[in-house]
């Protein structure tokens, strides 16, 4: 003749996220609420039932004392919910306790009058009246021991008084060991659901507070790495930039010194900033990478000129060091096919530089084989093969990991940062394919390689990045050249490498002055800085392009020492003609500003 049970527990999980760290008293109390008006259809029931037994008084009687009742608890328990924050649980309970036994007695009080003087159909009435408000209890009082019993304890209570009233002393004593056996059954019952639904509450709300954790934890964590991009990015570019005016300083002396003492002493410094470059650049690799930035991009590649350029490059490191550097490529491989030819060049780059550095007699060999897979594909391998020491066994397994070295001596003797590797094994498997070594101590290393590749068929030209890699200095025509920067070295350095080149080069050190001075004049070529103060590069070439002026369709290079925000293809697809990264390289400069020049195309779209 009640309400379910259920509310507890399916008020705790339907609940928003915000209120779901209830205690057990504010459970009760929540599983307690009802709407008044399906109260009161209960209550209609069992008056109509009463009323059907032929007792008109009594259902009156138990309608409005159920009723009265539910409309007190109705009100009470929302506002004690309200104070049950921070407020004595103990005294809520006992108080909640109270309220239980007076609901109980105006249930039961006419009914079991009624059945005191009554036959059977009335007993029967009352005897399931008992029984249902029993599975209430259990319900309300799942996580309260208190409200369970104030609620159980009036119905034994009046069973035991109504058998000692209508039944004979032995019968009523029969009766009573039935209500022991009961009381018995009640508090076991109630002992185990009371601690089990504890239980399950305790683990509830460990686990809201771990998931509070995970997501404190979560946030740190994207907080930590925004902020170890943003380190990067800032430092990358701090680094860069004085690192501009070393090398570029470095490079015009060394194109006009005569004496090859000064010129070798030259060569040491510019190989050194190269040298801090590279390990900065393999930071940055690494940051990409685990950011899921690097992207790698396919394109259709010949394969041959692009192993003999990977060799050709490393010849003059390997006569150095008395290495034979060899090349073997095998029938099976495809003339052309699609790959991220910057992205193989640095793996190779890196297998090929390690076998030349670890090996100080013999032989360094690169070997190509391919095997068809399906749809017109083939697994291109790639072996580098050395006579170097070699690798013991017990440093194999580690040998791709971060920071990883063969052997402490070879930091001390070789250095390196243990990123090279690493970055070699990720940048494999980006592409589809896997990276091994096998090696012997005594007897030399090979690394391999394996990529699935999709063969292209036709003649196919080198991408540009590689091709100029091979290719000696471009020539240029006479130029007039705005420089813009907002860092005066960078400026004198670009002014002097291609004065010394016999281009003739105005300066500009911010963006609202390079527009005035291509407002006033004609230019051949723009060089512009990206970051700089109130007005970025990429915002002064927006302007230059929509104003009407001399030099609206003028060639204009991106100049930045930002690496980490998109590389050379992030600038095209915001205007630019070409891109050139800082420190800058003359011969990557004067790439990047032949390819500008000469791109008739762009300059036809932008004249459109």
């Amino acid at each position: 003749m009640r309400k379910g049970a259920n509310t507890t527990t399916t008020a705790r999980i339907s609940s928003p996220l915000v209120d779901v760290q209830l205690t057990a008293y504010q459970l009760t109390l929540r599983g307690l609420r009802l709407p008044v008006v399906v109260h009161y259809g209960f209550n209609l029931f069992g008056a109509v039932a009463l009323l059907l037994l032929g007792h008109p008084l009594v259902a009156a009687a138990y309608f409005t004392a159920a009723s009265a009742i539910d409309t007190v608890q109705q009100r009470l328990l929302p506002r004690w919910l309200a104070q049950a924050d921070g407020a004595d649980e103990a005294a809520g309970a006992a108080r909640l306790a109270v309220l239980c036994v007076a609901r109980i007695a105006c249930y039961t009080a006419a009914p079991f009058a009624m059945a005191l003087r009554g036959g059977l159909p009335e007993f029967v009435f009352y005897a399931l009246q008992v029984a249902t408000l029993l599975m209430v209890a259990m319900g309300a009082g799942s996580l309260s021991r208190a409200t369970f019993w104030s609620m159980a304890g009036v119905l034994l209570l009046e069973m035991a008084a109504f058998g000692w009233l209508r039944l004979a002393p032995l019968e009523a004593a029969a009766a009573t060991i039935g209500l022991a056996t009961l009381l018995v059954l009640l508090v076991m019952v109630s002992e185990t659901t009371v601690r089990t639904i504890t239980v399950w509450h305790d683990a509830f709300l460990a686990n809201i507070a771990l998931v509070d954790d995970l997501e404190a934890a979560r946030d740190g964590a994207r907080r930590a790495d925004r902020a170890k991009s943003n380190f990067l990015a800032t430092m990358s570019h701090e680094i860069r930039t004085p690192m501009n005016g070393v090398l570029g300083m470095a490079q015009l002396l060394k194109r006009d010194e005569a004496d090859p003492v000064q010129a070798e002493r030259l060569d040491v410094l510019i190989e050194s900033g190269e040298y801090l470059l590279s390990i900065l650049n393999d930071i940055l690799d690494v940051s990409k990478i685990d950011a899921g930035k690097l992207e790698i991009a396919l394109a259709p590649e010949p394969l041959r000129p692009f192993l003999q350029r990977l060799v050709s490059f490393w010849g003059a490191r390997a006569d150095e060091r008395g290495v034979a550097l060899s090349l073997r490529i095998s029938e099976a491989v495809p003339d052309a096919a699609m790959v991220d030819a910057l992205r193989l060049r640095q793996v190779m780059f890196n297998l090929l530089g390690n076998a030349l550095k670890f090996t100080d007699a013999g032989s360094v060999e690169l070997v190509a084989d391919a095997a068809p897979l399906n749809d017109g594909a083939v697994q291109l391998r790639l072996a580098v093969r050395d006579t170097g020491p070699g690798i013991p066994e017990h440093n194999l397994p580690h040998l791709f990991d971060r920071f990883s070295q063969a052997d402490e001596s070879e930091v001390r003797r070789f250095g390196g940062t243990g990123l090279g590797l690493a970055i070699v094994k990720q940048l494999v498997e980006l592409m589809g394919g896997q990276v091994w070594v096998e090696s012997a101590v005594g007897l030399g290393s090979t690394f391999h390689v394996e990529l699935p590749l999709q063969v292209v068929q036709g003649e196919v030209s080198p991408a540009a990045d590689l091709a100029d890699e091979a290719a000696g200095p471009a020539e240029l025509q006479a130029l007039r050249v705005l420089a813009v920067d907002d860092n005066a070295v960078n400026l004198l350095v670009l002014e002097q490498l291609l004065t010394s080149l016999g281009q003739s080069v105005a300066k500009a050190s911010s963006g609202a002055e390079a527009l005035a001075a291509l407002a006033a004049e004609t230019f051949d070529l723009v060089l512009m800085d990206i970051q700089m103060p109130e007005m970025s590069g990429i915002e002064a070439l927006e302007r230059l392009r929509r104003e009407v002026g001399p030099n609206r369709n003028v060639a204009v290079v991106a100049l930045t020492a930002d690496v980490t925000s998109g590389g050379r293809q992030r600038y095209l697809d915001l205007g630019f003609d070409e891109h050139a990264a800082k420190p800058i390289q003359l011969q990557d400069l004067l790439q990047a500003i032949a390819r500008a020049t000469s791109d008739d195309a762009r300059r036809a779209e932008y004249a459109a």
